[in-house]
């Protein structure tokens, strides 16, 4: 569970009309008990009666329950907190700043260009997650913020580690040297971070979608065409 995450998640829980129903159905069981209605057996059946109460909450009130269970993993999962977007910001900085200083010259105009063009993309779709009115996933949203926190921040410092001519010249693996294996991760984060992108338009487009044939079906015709009644004044 994300920092700072749990406390809603319990606040939903207890707020939700599943658990208010199972309470009220347990509290009626405990008077009955208090009373003398009920002896034997009474522990049973208020835990059946707060059981039985979930169960008409949960099926009466599907939606809140659905909100409940998806958790996290609605509208803007990717940074819950400022300190976490302080994180973030923090970490994408110090990359630019890395490779903007380039010591030992470890960075070419190309790998520059790259790393650059990929910060801006991962701040970007960070930024768009958190603004967006459709569905994110939370594979989508950890993968975005381990990009920026981990991924690429571990890619970079381990690279720079490792001498200039010797990244350079010597093969490491699978016939390539540590510039080129380093090119080859920047491009498979690229890639991530487009699929990433794509998935989030499309979602905000369906979100789009959806109002629009709210508005269509209430007002008789398209949005893009709704305009003031008032005609244009002549000059």
């Amino acid at each position: 569970m994300k920092r700072g995450g749990w406390i809603e998640t319990l606040t939903d829980f207890l707020s939700s009309p599943a658990n208010l129903t199972g309470l009220g159905l347990a509290s009626l069981a405990m008077l009955a008990r208090l009373t003398g209605v009920i002896d034997a057996f009474w522990l049973l059946i208020v835990a059946g009666s707060y059981g039985l109460g979930w169960q008409m909450g949960r099926l009466a009130f599907p939606r809140a329950l659905n909100a409940l269970e998806d958790g996290e993993a609605r509208v803007s999962p990717v940074a819950r907190t400022e300190a976490e977007r302080e994180d973030i910001d923090e970490s994408l900085n110090q990359i630019m700043k890395m490779v903007t200083e380039n010591r030992d010259g470890m960075f070419d105009h190309a790998l520059q260009r790259s790393i650059t063009e990929l910060c801006a993309r991962i701040r970007s779709l960070i930024e768009r997650m958190e603004a967006s009115a459709g569905f994110i996933s939370v594979e989508d949203a950890y993968s975005a913020k381990r990009i920026a926190l981990d991924y690429l921040p571990g890619l970079i410092a381990s690279f720079v580690a490792i001498p200039r001519d010797f990244a350079a010249r010597k093969v490491l693996a699978d016939g390539k040297t540590a510039r080129e294996l380093l090119n080859e991760n920047l491009a498979v984060l690229q890639r991530k971070a487009a699929e990433m992108s794509d998935d989030l338009a499309a979602q905000d487009a369906r979100s789009f979608l959806n109002h629009a044939g709210f508005l269509r079906d209430k007002f008789g015709q398209p949005p893009s065409f709704i305009q003031a009644s008032e005609t244009k004044p002549e000059l």
